[in-house]
């Protein structure tokens, strides 16, 4: 099954996912049967976005194998992000390596994304409005 959905064009790690997914939702309930799918992951004690990706990952169990269900939806809880304190921030940063403490100092002075950073070069920087 895995194969056919990496023929769809789903990303690899995706596909780990789905699968960790469908076997844990195999151990504990009949995957052919979708009304006790549906109902195992609605009793579950997790959060529901975790429920909503058990969700994602059996709909694709349920589109391969021509089944049919009303697909559950679960609202996600927004939540307030926890950000650490500069003073948190320089402690870390003093405690870390040369390579990591400019890593990190950079990423805390203008917020830049980690893949960004690694993105940028050396030609990217702007050494002469430093001051």
């Amino acid at each position: 099954m895995l194969i056919k959905l990496k023929f769809v064009g789903l990303a690899e790690n995706t596909l780990k996912a789905v699968s960790y997914r469908l076997s844990y939702l195999a151990k504990h309930s009949d995957l052919d049967n979708p009304d006790e799918v549906a109902q195992f992951i609605a009793s579950m004690s997790h959060k529901n976005s975790y429920k909503d990706s058990m969700v994602k990952a059996y709909n694709y169990y349920v589109q391969l194998n021509n089944l049919s269900w009303r697909k559950p939806v679960y609202k996600w809880e927004g939540q307030i992000p926890k950000i650490p304190t500069t003073e948190k921030l320089n402690e870390v940063i003093a405690r870390a390596s040369k390579k990591y403490a400019t890593i990190f100092r950079i990423r805390m002075e203008t917020g830049v994304m980690p893949y960004e950073l690694n993105q940028t070069t050396a030609r990217d920087i702007d050494f002469y409005g430093l001051a």
